[in-house]
């Protein structure tokens, strides 16, 4: 009886047994193309495409965009040279660039060139070229990257001072670029010119809303890549109109509060010298006022740090009066660099990338439910009033004390 009820129970899992085999639709690793990096560019073909074009390798097509898929290689970097009997370096890394109208048809082109197909899910970095942003609105080509789900909305986004494609390649072999300007946005915690990390999925929400943000600036020069300002996207157009410089992005960063560490130059006013205050702590409000029609913010900046380097010889460094006044300079040079740049954002382009909007829609609901269909506009014309407080916690290694500093409004 028993040995039949175990017969029985053996005939009923029988056709469960394909349902185990966990892996049946796997893909191996070594058989796919797995993207590090993806940079987008106006139609701007490689030596490359334009010699298989005159070799006879030629589509219908109409030229618009390049799509550059950086991959890796089964190499591992370094190794010995086949058939050289000595040690080569290879690169970690292959580009592959497909210039057409539609970017998931120049996509499966390069499955026409490589025997591996390109496999984006793990995908971490996206530079969008500058010439692209400034002629194309950025929700025309961003389109595939939210319809196909092979895309991962963790990635983020970058734009290039010049071609995307060109941050793609680096000095050496020892690193993937992609992987390079992914770990550089770590740093934020010892610069205010990096922005926060902008994800596909944030970009979507920014796009949506129609509101003008920043994309983090990238710059290639003698084979290295640096972040370099930022790069300042309109809402209603969705196209780049300018680019901030890398002292303006930090005057950004300290109006937002997106602080994590960093830096303020300044100079002593006495003798002329220049003076490095390092932030080590960092709080920063935008208060906005309401009066009738009239429409103005108030930005209230809190900071704590250190006193890192001087120049001013014949000083006490310790001496309370002289901590006091590089407060003062410090509070004061950090007040003039935030106004200079809101001159540039509000006159110039226009754009509220700071988040006035969030401020207003919060504290004046009703207020921004009439001014939310015209905001750029409204805002260039808005008064913003800036009051730093520098407090100096420590001067160097040899001791410590607190000495605050608020700057007179209006001084």
């Amino acid at each position: 009886m028993k040995r039949r009820k175990m017969m029985l129970a053996i005939v009923a899992l029988l056709p469960m047994m394909p349902l185990l085999a966990g892996c049946w639709s796997q893909r191996e690793i070594d058989d796919l193309s797995l993207v590090a990096g993806i940079a987008l560019d106006k139609a701007h073909e490689t030596k490359v495409e334009k010699a298989l074009t005159k070799n006879g390798a030629t589509r219908k097509k109409e030229d618009l965009i390049s799509i550059t898929y950086q991959i890796f290689t089964s190499s591992s970097g370094g190794g010995q040279g086949k058939g050289s009997g000595g040690s080569s370096e290879q690169k970690r890394y292959e580009n592959f660039t497909e210039t057409g109208d539609l970017l998931l048809e120049s996509t499966r082109e390069i499955s026409l060139r490589t025997e591996r197909p390109i496999f984006a899910q793990h995908f971490k970095t996206l530079v969008i070229g500058d010439e692209l942003l400034r002629t194309t609105p950025i929700r025309s080509f961003m389109d595939l990257m939210y319809r196909e789900s092979e895309f991962r909305p963790s990635a983020l986004v970058f734009v290039a001072r010049g071609l995307a494609r060109e941050t793609f390649e680096l000095k050496g072999a020892k690193e993937i670029p992609a992987f390079r300007i992914l770990k550089m946005v770590d740093n934020q915690y010892k610069s205010t010119r990096i922005l926060p990390p902008v994800s596909l999925a944030k970009l979507l929400t920014l796009l949506q809303s129609k509101s003008s943000f920043l994309l983090q600036a990238i710059v290639k020069g003698g084979g290295e890549i640096k972040f370099a300002g930022a790069g300042v996207v309109h809402g209603q157009s969705g196209k780049l109109v300018g680019f901030l410089d890398e002292d303006e992005l930090g005057s950004i960063t300290l109006i937002t509060g997106n602080v994590r560490g960093g830096v303020v130059k300044f100079a002593d006013e006495e003798t002329g010298q220049k003076n490095l205050y390092e932030i080590l702590s960092y709080k920063s409000d935008i208060v906005p006022h309401v009066e009738g029609d009239n429409i103005s913010f108030e930005v209230r900046i809190e900071s704590r740090g250190r006193l890192s380097e001087s120049w001013v010889m014949n000083e006490k460094s310790f001496d309370d009066r002289f901590l006091k006044r590089q407060g003062q300079y410090a509070a004061k040079q950090l007040e003039r660099n935030i106004r200079q740049t809101l001159e540039k954002i509000q006159r110039k382009y226009k754009a509220d990338v700071i988040g006035f909007s969030k401020e207003l829609r919060i504290h004046e609901p009703k207020t921004w439910d009439k001014v939310k269909s015209q905001w750029d506009q409204k805002f260039s014309q808005a008064e913003v009033r800036v009051h730093a407080k520098t407090i100096v916690t420590e001067y160097g290694a040899s001791g410590s004390k607190v000495i605050e500093h608020r700057n007179p409004p209006g001084s």
